[in-house]
């Protein structure tokens, strides 16, 4: 048999509509407003039951933040010892998730992402070799006035031709896998740009190839 018959259900319903529009008319509020509904009135009942008060229960236990001293400090240590490691192996190591591990980093040790500087191989001999050609031409500009307008100084550059397509900004949507591939040679095609400058001036670029159109190395003949 049903608990509540069809005026009791009426009689609460009216009731609930009074409430509601003395809560916005006490509070200013208009009708696009929201206010309380059933759910909130039943907890905050449960509250005051409870507590006394209607407000919300504060959250009892250990914080819900992982970013404690403690978490702070293991990540440092561990990113001190090993700073090449991804934030994948850096939260494994710790034990905490990347986002975590990802804030710790930017906001509390204000650590940056910094990549590899990629530079010209300097072999052993390679050190003494410019030390003496530093030598040698600040020994030439100060015996003759004459060195620096018959020194030119060049260089050249090798620019590859075949286009770059880079997998992570480029995606495609389908039903289906279409196995989209994008070819490109072993050895790409480029040009070869020679240059040289002094206080006379510039020798403009010059494109080095042969008679057939292909590119060429730089020779002192040439």
């Amino acid at each position: 048999m049903d608990q509540w018959n069809g005026q009791q259900r009426a009689f609460a319903i009216k009731m609930f509509e009074v409430v509601q529009r003395k809560f916005r008319r006490f509070f200013n509020l208009g009708h696009h407003h929201q206010v309380h509904s059933t759910h909130a009135i039943n907890t905050w009942t449960k509250n005051f039951e409870e507590t006394g008060s209607a407000l919300k229960k504060k959250r009892t236990g250990h914080p819900r933040s992982a970013r404690t001293p403690q978490n702070i400090e293991a990540v440092c240590v561990t990113v001190l010892r090993s700073p090449r490691r991804s934030v994948r192996k850096l939260a494994a190591a710790v034990r905490l998730s990347r986002e975590y591990v990802r804030r710790i980093l930017h906001v509390d040790l204000k650590f940056h992402l910094y990549k590899v500087q990629i530079v010209q191989e300097l072999k052993e001999k390679d050190h003494q070799f410019r030390l003496e050609f530093c030598q040698q031409i600040t020994t030439n500009i100060m015996e003759g006035n004459e060195f620096l307008d018959r020194l030119w100084m060049s260089d050249e550059a090798h620019f590859h031709l075949t286009g770059y397509v880079n997998k992570q900004n480029y995606r495609y949507w389908a039903d289906s896998n279409p196995k989209e591939v994008h070819e490109h040679p072993l050895h790409s095609s480029k040009v070869t740009v020679w240059c040289a400058v002094s206080s006379h001036g510039v020798i403009r670029p010059y494109f080095l190839e042969n008679e057939d159109r292909i590119t060429i190395t730089v020779t002192s003949d040439r």
